[in-house]
């Protein structure tokens, strides 16, 4: 999944990450017409990151400070309506630095616990427990795509087989144009739990589009797969 992100405004969230690293952002983040310049370079390359109606010009604003990590942010004003906007090399919620914490994070790839995280990049156990679980927070769909006419029409769906804390589970993921859409854990994979699980696709994706059904999904063998897809999109798929 791409990193450049865009809450789902379905939630009213008015935030827009943008690609840009820190040196970058605070070279320009004080000067408008180099901002501007910034965001109209970025407009161009990635369109999907925005609300469409920017296509219609944007005002810059002022911008605003954050307390954690003692950056300011630019705010920009589209159709009447402000949206901050964020590099993304800051976290969600301000809590870090991309940079700072991404180590720290692939350690809990393979377990490595809370206390000895705070122990080797100090912070309390707490805090990257928070961080981990803050990335759970956001919709696949949402983050990134804006504009419902680019949902896909023929998506893939599969089960990766995984273990979390000694227990096995399925990630039941989907897929389009090289970007994944979608990523729920179950513990089994039978019909039930693949149900639910590739049903988290659909909630995000019909809240861009409430009606939306891809015209095809490819999977595997797995009946319990094929079920699961039949089940959510009532026999419009395959």
């Amino acid at each position: 999944m791409s990193q450049l992100t865009l809450k789902s405004v379905t939630h009213k969230n008015r935030t827009i990450y943008v690609p840009c690293d820190l040196k970058k952002h605070l070279k320009i983040i004080n000067e408008a017409s180099a901002y501007r310049k910034f965001l109209e370079e970025t407009i161009n390359k990635f369109p999907e990151l925005f609300p469409t109606e920017i296509s219609g010009g944007f005002e810059i604003k002022e911008t605003r400070y954050s307390k954690k990590l003692k950056v300011f942010q630019r705010r920009i004003l589209v159709n009447k309506i402000s949206y901050t906007i964020k590099p993304s090399c800051f976290m969600p919620y301000m809590t870090g630095l991309t940079d700072n914490v991404e180590k720290a994070l692939f350690l809990r790839k393979y377990n490595v616990p809370y206390e000895a995280l705070s122990y080797v990049f100090d912070r309390d156990a707490m805090y990257w427990y928070r961080l981990e679980t803050h990335l759970g927070y956001y919709s696949l769909v949402g983050t990134t795509l804006k504009d419902s006419s680019q949902l896909p029409q023929h998506v893939v769906a599969d089960e990766k087989h995984t273990w979390i804390n000694k227990e096995k589970a399925y990630i039941a993921t989907t897929c389009a144009e090289g970007c994944f859409l979608g990523a729920s854990v179950v513990k089994e994979a039978d019909e039930k739990s693949l149900t639910k699980a590739y049903g988290v696709f659909k909630k995000e994706a019909q809240e861009l589009q409430t009606n939306y059904v891809p015209k095809t999904v490819n999977v595997d063998g797995w009946k319990a797969t094929q079920n699961a897809w039949l089940n959510l999109f009532e026999d419009k798929v395959f």
